[in-house]
């Protein structure tokens, strides 16, 4: 009986994006949406890009201001900023004369920035992580890769790897229900707890191992994607901060100025949508609205927009202008 041969077909490549030199941090969703809603007030105007990222947005506000114009770009990581120092190199050249201010901040601490005279005309937050935080995995933020439990955007705060190994069980039964939405949160919150007395959590794989031995193998997948967002959720306090920085932007806004975010999943989508509301609505403790919601349903991608880009298609969109 004779043996079959080995197969020696050779396994197709595999592109390794960290090594694309001009692998992009993200593909911008909506993006002439988002630009037109923004811009209302004018090409001399100045505006803000709370969300930096591979600097999609700021490009296309760049494109649209005059030489009067100024946007001011957040990033609470440095590796955004040093690629955006490349990529705008031309336009930071002129020094005084730039029209592109970048900032190593968190979103929040817009607010707290001394602005010129011409005050802010808008706002724009596109929420969630970048393409490439995803596919590169440095952080810690995808389950794809085995690297350290970090998931900071930036460089402060705490960890996941000190979140996960300090907190107690019902913290993170807490974190995992509320952020992460997640069904098994009681029983992967439990056997987290147990693991760690055996020894440290340190990396992906141990949450994730951790993961699949609580969930059926079939919802495996779903609950390792909860499970990660919930994780990342809390150590960069992103609900809070989000809540925050939209109620301290609207009063530094000019009339007809506005603020425009673009959220991916319903946690964030359900805090923009309140603080639009409650800051339009007349109240005794709101006796002066100082917003009009431009989007009583958020604004959606086109299905032709989801076939190019299909991470766009849990996005929403919401406008609301100062009055």
């Amino acid at each position: 009986m004779s043996k079959k041969k080995k197969s020696h077909s050779r396994k197709p490549s595999v592109t390794i994006k960290s090594e694309i030199r001009d692998y992009d941090y993200h593909q911008p969703v909506l993006l002439k949406e988002c630009v037109d809603a923004l811009m209302n007030c004018g090409d001399n105007s100045l505006y803000i890009d709370g969300t930096l990222g591979g600097g999609g947005h700021t490009a296309e506000i760049l494109s649209r201001l005059s030489s009067r114009g100024r946007v001011y770009s957040f990033d609470a990581d440095p590796d955004a900023i040093v690629h955006c120092n490349q990529k705008f190199s031309e336009e930071l050249s002129k020094e005084q004369d730039s029209r592109l201010i970048l900032v190593n901040k968190n979103f929040v601490e817009a607010s707290t920035l001394t602005y010129p005279e011409q005050g802010v005309s808008g706002m724009l937050l596109d929420l969630g992580v970048s393409s490439r935080q995803l596919d590169i995995g440095q952080r810690g933020i995808s389950y794809r890769f085995n690297t350290k439990l970090d998931m900071r955007f930036g460089t402060d705060g705490i960890s996941a790897e000190e979140l996960l190994n300090k907190s107690e069980e019902g913290t993170l039964h807490h974190i995992l229900r509320s952020f992460g939405e997640e069904p098994f949160a009681r029983i992967i919150a439990r056997r987290l707890v147990e693991r760690r007395r055996a020894a440290p959590l340190k990396s992906t794989a141990d949450l994730r191992y951790i993961i699949e031995e609580c969930v059926p193998p079939h919802m495996a997948s779903k609950s390792l994607a909860r499970v990660f967002q919930a994780i990342r959720i809390a150590v960069n306090n992103e609900i809070e901060v989000l809540e925050q920085t939209i109620k301290n932007i609207i009063p530094l806004l000019n009339k007809g100025g506005r603020i425009v975010v673009l959220s991916y999943h319903s946690l964030e989508d359900r805090v923009v949508k309140q603080v639009f509301k409650d800051s339009a609505k007349k109240s005794d403790e709101n006796p002066d609205p100082q917003l009009h919601i431009l989007t009583p349903k958020p604004l959606e991608p086109s299905e032709q927009e989801i076939g190019w880009n299909p991470r766009s298609r849990s996005a929403k969109l919401r406008i609301a202008e100062k009055i």
